[in-house]
């Protein structure tokens, strides 16, 4: 069946006058007239009951008009609900982040966007670095932000922003020795998490061998260790900064200078970016250092 002629046709008999559907369809009268005959013909069935200048439905057509006019406000509605996804006034926006930025930077990000965009549901996934570039890769996230840089060819790393790393103890001098950092149980997170790759790289730029390593599936649970006594960790300095108020934990030197590891937005190149991540992306804003 022909859509263009359903169209014209259960709009005369919705204005039960062809000169009237002419002038709402923009079109000439002669033309919708001829799409009325061109439908009837297609369907080898009349649909209209002519008398003169007046018509009216028959029992086919009444039935056919009942169906065309359901199909066209469906089209209308569904219209109506993809112009308010394109909008942000309705949709979904699932955010994929690493342990750190899930829990310590996103919040003032999702804030703007909801009161922003109320009408689109946030879902926000944490996971390891490993496992949210995985996510990415499965489109089961809409957006990527992870604390460790991602080698793989199907995905774009662009730094976003970055943030400072300290080295923690219960309690230890500053400037201890080499040998005495080798000597302590050094606790990390887990195989996969970008913090985990940053304190090993920190470690091996200061020529440090860990001779004894305790592992934790967060940066949390590394304070909450080191607090006990369990050893010395380098964790970001936003999830210590508490304990370090409270003097369960001390900061000490591990070399010279700030210890700073980036931060990165993850993008599928080829993948076509829905309004709401679009909208979020740019809430995110130009990399900060």
């Amino acid at each position: 069946m022909n859509l263009h002629l359903l169209k014209i046709y259960v709009c005369a008999v919705e204005e039960n006058s062809f000169t009237k559907a002419a002038e709402q369809l923009g079109i000439s009268q002669p033309a919708v007239s001829k799409a009325v005959r061109e439908l009837e013909a297609q369907l080898d069935t009349l649909l209209l009951e002519r008398q003169g200048k007046y018509f009216k439905p028959n029992e086919a057509g009444q039935v056919l008009f009942d169906y065309g006019k359901s199909l066209f406000a469906m089209e209308r509605e569904a219209s109506e609900v993809l112009r308010a996804f394109k909008n942000l006034e309705r949709g979904r926006l699932i955010v994929g982040a690493s342990t750190t930025i899930a829990s310590y930077w996103l919040a003032p990000y999702l804030k703007k966007f909801s009161d922003k965009h109320p009408g689109v549901d946030v879902q926000m996934v944490g996971a390891n670095t490993e496992n949210v570039a995985q996510l990415l890769l499965d489109c089961k996230v809409d957006v990527a932000l992870v604390e460790g840089e991602v080698v793989d060819e199907r995905i774009e790393t662009r730094l976003w922003r970055t943030e400072e790393m300290v080295a923690i103890a219960p309690s230890f001098e500053n400037g201890a020795r080499k040998r005495e950092l080798e000597q302590q149980v050094w606790i990390l997170r887990e195989q996969g998490s970008g913090s985990r790759n940053v304190a090993e790289q920190l470690l091996q730029n200061m020529g440090i061998q860990a001779q004894r390593t305790l592992e934790m599936n967060s940066n949390e649970a590394i304070i909450q260790a080191v607090a006990a006594g369990c050893g010395v960790g380098i964790v970001p300095k936003i999830t210590a900064r508490d304990q370090l108020a409270l003097r369960r934990v001390k900061r000490f030197a591990l070399g010279s200078g700030k210890m700073e590891r980036p931060l990165f937005r993850l993008r599928l190149p080829h993948r076509p970016l829905s309004n709401a991540a679009l909208a979020f992306e740019a809430l995110l804003g130009a990399p900060k250092h």
